[in-house]
């Protein structure tokens, strides 16, 4: 009797089904964080087959809630350390994740600038991807590290995780270029945005091994450009000016230095790894 009733009093444990175990981690702050990143990648992809201005917006606003959960993590939940919860101008620009979600502000209120979506939509794709690996696919289609999907998707990210950073510090230089002939044309608001990203691109120098690489890289190919005997002497006196103009703004730091900080960047220590 007693070996019967106690197998009877056991509930029965009912297999959960794949759209229930989806639902149950629709519930949590890290899908919503996975939607954001999901909507930035199919929008973009959406918005340089049409350019429709307002799938241009709805990138922006899956850039904002991604990068705006991320910065609600950091500093309202406290997920981090005190040190790199400190609201000191200083110490808030180290942190990546603050400077892109207030950048793609700039973006969202701002005529398009179509090479903007760019990097977001490079972070969101590896974002996407991992946490397709991670969580899932384990959770909700039951595939351990031996599945073929997550072992392709590993090498993937294990291959193209650390060049598409150095790749994307160069098409960030790009765009500041561009930036800049945009405000020299005197495009609508192209003062307001050459201004902010300027500002945003020089913390991002002062803080990011790619973003200096980058420019390492961009400064020999000039100076093998315009050393040619066919460039005037009037453009090479020019070009030095300017050369020694950006090594004298670069020396001028507007964040802390990070090596007394130790800060914790989803972009930077930790590429793509939310």
């Amino acid at each position: 009797m007693s070996a019967a009733s106690s197998s009877a009093s056991k509930p029965t444990i009912t297999p959960q089904t794949r759209l229930e175990k989806l639902f149950q981690l629709a519930k949590t702050l890290q899908f919503a964080w996975f939607c954001g990143h999901a909507v930035t990648l199919v929008s973009t992809i959406i918005y340089f087959l049409t350019y429709c201005p307002k799938v241009y917006r709805v990138a922006y606003l899956g850039v904002l809630e991604s990068f705006g959960i991320i910065t609600f993590q950091h500093y309202y939940l406290k997920q981090s350390s005190l040190q790199d919860r400190s609201l000191a101008p200083s110490s808030l620009l180290l942190n990546d994740d603050l400077l892109y979600f207030a950048m793609a502000l700039v973006w969202f209120f701002t005529p398009r600038f179509t090479l903007s979506l760019i990097p977001y939509a490079v972070f969101s794709l590896f974002h996407v991807l991992i946490y397709g690996k991670s969580v899932m696919l384990p959770q909700v289609f039951d595939m351990g590290s031996d599945s073929k999907y997550v072992t392709a998707i590993s090498n993937f990210v294990r291959q193209y995780n650390e060049r598409s950073m150095y790749w994307m510090g160069s098409v960030e230089i790009f765009m500041w270029v561009w930036l800049t002939l945009r405000a020299l044309l005197f495009r609508r608001k192209s003062w307001i945005v050459w201004l902010s990203y300027s500002f945003f691109l020089k913390v991002r120098f002062e803080n990011s091994k790619y973003i200096k690489s980058s420019f390492a890289q961009w400064r020999v190919r000039l100076d093998g450009i315009v050393s040619h005997s066919s460039v005037p002497p009037s453009v090479k006196q020019w070009y030095h000016r300017f050369e020694v103009l950006l090594l004298e703004i670069s020396r001028r730091r507007l964040s802390k230095d990070p090596a007394a900080t130790s800060p914790t960047s989803v972009h930077e220590a930790r590429p793509h790894s939310q």
